[in-house]
């Protein structure tokens, strides 16, 4: 009678552990699909969330599902699967470790005979000790978000390049090189925020001209108490300024195509994926998606969990490395990439 027994109640303890298996697993696809939905689409009126690395939100519950599992079996790391799927597309950093496995971060002394063009943007929160740490990464260019007053810029510029380097400074944006600069005019509503230069890199094949666009658009409004109308509502009126002021800076540009030397980038304000990057020609790609090795976010600067600062180029430019470094003294990383610019003939 005791046999018979044992597996009627083995049946009955089995039926209530896989009912919760199940719930678990649906509670987890459908939350994954609810995730996914703002992430893939990134509506102006769902910023309030977006404007968040997509782990903050599937975090929690993988972890919860973690310590259910060490308490009632491995199966339930399956439950995982749909949370981690989602956290991997959403997010490009681990594309980048993956590819750190093959792939060397730009070395911070250049190997001798090195050809690249190396290329630095940092918003360096209008410290100058944050751009005169630069000098051991060895660049060509650096492009300056907060940028410093006239005498630490030209202090800075001697710091890098000696008597030989160039700058240009704006308001709030300044471009340092050892190369010759051109500055290209703007509306003065924009200078707030962007500026243009040429400059012109002597090559195997003769000289490149370069159009050189740092930028720094708004910053978002930081709000944290997401169950207020009010806080959804500053997100995406920030989110309607900021298209409108990343509309008005591509306007204002001279026009160029996909055969030019054309790179964009500094402090966005908006993080990676983000359909604000949309208003920028099909042809330009991102260099850290391109290349990037190891963490690629940029802000805070000690513990980085957004990828606000990016550098995009026309197909010319091609990034062969690309990674992101603590900073001196800013609140920003610091985003090296290593170019290899490409000859017309193989553009045809």
């Amino acid at each position: 009678m005791e046999e018979s027994a044992d597996p009627q109640l083995k049946e009955l303890v089995r039926k209530p552990v896989r009912w919760f298996f199940w719930t678990a697993m649906i509670l987890s696809i459908s939350y994954s699909i609810a995730v996914s939905i703002p992430y893939g689409l990134r509506p102006d009126a769902w910023l309030a969330l977006t404007v968040f690395p997509v782990w903050v939100w599937t975090a929690p519950p993988v972890l919860i599902v973690l310590m259910i599992g060490l308490f009632s079996g491995r199966r339930y790391l399956l439950v995982t699967f749909p949370l981690l799927l989602v956290t991997y597309i959403a997010s490009d950093t681990p594309t980048a470790f993956l590819r750190e496995i093959i792939h060397n971060a730009p070395p911070t002394v250049r190997l001798s005979g090195d050809q690249s063009l190396r290329i630095i943007s940092h918003n360096c929160h209008h410290l100058p000790s944050s751009l005169l740490a630069l000098k051991k990464y060895d660049p060509d260019i650096v492009l300056i978000q907060e940028t410093l007053k006239t005498i630490e810029l030209e202090e800075a510029r001697i710091h890098l390049f000696g008597d030989a380097g160039f700058s240009l400074r704006g308001s709030d944006l300044s471009i340092l090189s050892r190369y010759p600069l051109t500055q290209i005019s703007l509306d003065n509503n924009y200078q707030n925020y962007c500026m243009a230069a040429r400059t012109s890199i002597p090559t195997q094949n003769g000289a490149e001209s370069i159009l050189l666009v740092p930028v720094h658009l708004y910053s978002p409004p930081f709000r944290y108490e997401l169950w207020q109308s009010d806080c959804w509502q500053s997100y995406t009126q920030h989110r309607i300024a900021q298209k409108e002021q990343f509309n008005a800076i591509m306007d204002s540009l001279p026009d160029f195509n996909v055969s030019d030397n054309v790179i964009i980038g500094g402090d966005f304000n908006a993080t990676a994926g983000d359909h604000i990057f949309e208003r920028l020609p099909a042809f330009m790609r991102e260099s850290f998606q391109e290349a990037g090795v190891g963490w690629g976010c940029s802000f805070p600067s000690k513990y980085p969990v957004v990828r606000i600062d990016q550098l995009w180029t026309t197909p010319r430019m091609k990034p062969v490395r690309c990674h992101t470094v603590d900073s001196e003294s800013s609140d920003h990383r610091v985003v090296i990439v290593d170019y290899e610019l490409i000859p017309d003939w193989l553009q045809q």
